[in-house]
């Protein structure tokens, strides 16, 4: 067993303690033995005093004869006290009614034997006298005798006993003595032996353990930097070098994780950095609509992001097959052509890429062909895409090798996608403004045929029929027409002036469609002298270039009435039904087919269409030789305000 080891000091400590409690505990069971034993001698001794006594009285009851059994009884008395001496002197089996076949030690003591010894021969002089007495005849003067010194025999004999009893109990207080002794010693030694216990499990357990649960609160506490010192038994000192090492493991690990930390912050900090810069040269790229000016500018923000010498843009032709120079941000000599192939060698590698290539002047199947052989020692390449379309590449340049990472390929590869965006809404948009303006020049054909080309036409039939009056002599109907050819001058003037104010956008707001209309028709009735109805049942309301689209689609059908039809009665209704807005024209004029082609330089019934395609309307028109003409002008409800 280990004493270094918390095990085997407590096993020693224990095992002391045991053997402590063992022995104390034999001793206690030899003292209990030990004192029956003297009891027993001390018993014995005063058992032969009052055998001693017996025989004098025996003896002198002899002398009077007073009862015939006293000699059987001296006797047994004789014998019972010669055993006795003999077992007190020799050991063995002693005479002891209350014990029978009890055996005593044959005495050691020096003084005991002595005194039985002395005893021994005391009794013998006793025993002659005994046997005098018994020789001698009954009431003779001889037994007097003989009684009478076994009376004064008796006296020393008594002494001797007496003092053979009190070396027993003297003997027997000693042993008493000098157990109460060892049981003291025993005792002082197990509180001593507790104390020590208590005092050695403080120093190897207690002590230990607190210190390591101190350490244990120093690391809790996050105090990495104080070492676990643990002094004790193996078991604990080997827990002590472990939460050592732990604390050791903690604290390198702590370093790392402070030092990833450091790291991780500063890659976020020049991320974010990268970031902000990018979304910044983002908003100012998508903000810009106009193409060149776009192009011009992500070549400058991809040069100065990245920290590159030059940045290059190539855009595909419309077959997709040259990549061309569009836009250049660096020394003109960064640049050795205006074109490549866009199917061939390095630059179709470029084009299906899923991002930014990295690329070195030598075996590099991402190089930009375009640049020159300088600026290619460290340059990246990314393709611009629109959804699954390439439309071209972004390529930036330095003389310098291992200028850009694979972040600066990320980056890169983010600006060409908001690039490709840019240019794509700088597309749309120039495509939308061209669109905007041929709808704008058709909006101003539709209103100069509907309105001056009207009017002038109508001017030119009023001028005939001044002319022929003239002619004919006819003066007042001459000055009727004049009239009219000046109030027509005047609404066309009024026309012109209204087209003017929608062109410049500070025209007043117009009145709803049915008022529109219905003052449409009373001006037709009036200047044609026709009959016409007018019906307006749940008249909706539009926008003002909803009810624009409509009234005009409705003044060109009422003009194609007054023109062509030769009608006596026209009604127009304006109604809603099924979720449709209806304007329906219906004259009982001649009609016509409306199968046939229109005559040329008669573009009415294409403007019409227009305008009810542009409010995601329907125009059909119902009509035969003979039985007028029906035109119905349908538009989704939608529209209405």
């Amino acid at each position: 067993m280990r004493i270094s080891s918390l095990q085997g000091r407590l096993g020693w400590l224990f095992l002391s303690f045991f053997l402590l409690v063992s022995v104390s505990a034999g001793l206690a069971l030899w003292s209990l033995a030990s004192q029956d034993q003297d009891a027993l001698l001390v018993n014995l001794a005063g058992r032969q005093r009052m055998l001693i006594q017996q025989m004098t009285r025996l003896a002198a009851e002899m002398e009077r004869a007073q009862a015939p059994a006293t000699p059987v009884l001296l006797h047994d008395a004789r014998a019972l006290f010669q055993q006795t001496l003999a077992a007190l002197a020799d050991g063995g089996a002693a005479p002891y009614p209350a014990e029978p076949g009890a055996a005593v030690p044959a005495a050691s003591q020096p003084q005991v034997i002595a005194q039985l010894r002395g005893m021994t021969e005391e009794w013998q002089v006793f025993a002659a006298q005994l046997d005098a007495l018994e020789l001698s005849p009954p009431a003779s003067p001889a037994r007097s005798q003989a009684a009478q010194a076994v009376a004064q025999q008796s006296g020393p004999l008594l002494a001797e006993a007496d003092a053979l009893a009190r070396l027993y109990q003297q003997a027997a207080a000693g042993k008493v003595a000098r157990l109460r002794s060892l049981q003291i010693t025993f005792l002082a030694s197990a509180l001593l032996l507790v104390l020590l216990g208590g005092w050695l499990v403080r120093r190897w357990v207690l002590a230990p353990l607190r210190q390591l649960d101190q350490a244990a609160e120093r690391i809790g506490g996050d105090d990495l930097a104080t070492p676990v010192r643990v002094e004790g038994p193996q078991e604990i000192a080997l827990l002590g070098r472990t939460m050592e090492t732990m604390r050791t493991r903690l604290q390198a690990s702590r370093a790392e994780l402070l030092r990833l930390a450091g790291e991780l912050e500063a890659r976020v900090a020049q991320r974010t950095a990268e970031l902000d810069a990018l979304n910044e040269v983002s908003r100012e790229i998508s903000s810009q609509l106009d193409g060149s000016h776009v192009l011009d500018s992500i070549t400058g923000k991809a040069q100065g992001l990245l920290g590159a010498d030059m940045a290059v843009l190539c855009l595909l032709d419309e077959q997709g097959d040259w990549l061309r120079l569009r836009s250049l941000s660096g020394p003109a000599e960064a640049v050795r052509a205006q074109q490549v192939a866009a199917r061939q060698g390095l630059s179709s590698h470029v084009l299906s890429a899923s991002g930014a290539l990295a690329c070195g002047s030598a075996g590099c199947h991402g190089a930009c062909q375009m640049l020159a052989d300088s600026y290619r020692s460290s340059h990246l390449a990314a393709p611009l895409r629109v959804g699954q379309r390439v439309v071209g590449a972004l390529c930036v340049g330095s003389p310098q090798a291992g200028r850009f990472t694979g972040e600066s390929a990320e980056i890169l590869a983010k600006l060409a996608n908001t690039a490709a965006v840019a240019l794509e809404n700088a597309r749309l948009y120039a495509q939308a403004e061209r669109v905007a303006t041929l709808e704008e020049r058709s909006r101003i054909a539709a209103e100069m045929h509907d309105g001056l080309g009207q009017t002038l036409g109508y001017l030119g039939l009023m001028t005939d029929q001044v002319v022929d009056f003239l002619a004919q002599g006819q003066d007042a109907a001459a000055l009727e027409r004049l009239a009219a050819t000046r109030a027509a001058i005047e609404q066309a003037t009024g026309e012109v002036r209204r087209a003017i104010g929608h062109l410049l956008d500070d025209a007043p707001a117009p009145p709803d469609l049915a008022t529109r209309l219905h003052a449409l028709t009373d001006d037709f009735a009036r200047a044609n002298h026709l009959e016409l109805r007018w019906l307006a049942t749940d008249a909706p309301r539009c926008t003002p270039e909803v009810a624009e689209q409509v009234v005009n689609i409705a003044r060109e059908a009422l003009q194609n009435v007054a023109r062509h039809a030769g009608a006596q009665q026209v009604t127009v209704q304006l109604a809603r039904s099924n979720g449709h807005c209806l304007v329906t024209v219906q004259d009982d004029g001649r009609g016509f087919d409306p199968t046939a082609p229109e005559p040329e330089g008669h573009f009415g019934l294409k403007i019409m269409q227009a305008r009810a395609a542009h409010i995601a309307g329907e125009l059909t028109v119902e009509s035969a030789p003979g039985q007028g003409v029906c035109v119905r002008l349908a538009w989704p409800a939608g529209g209405e305000l």
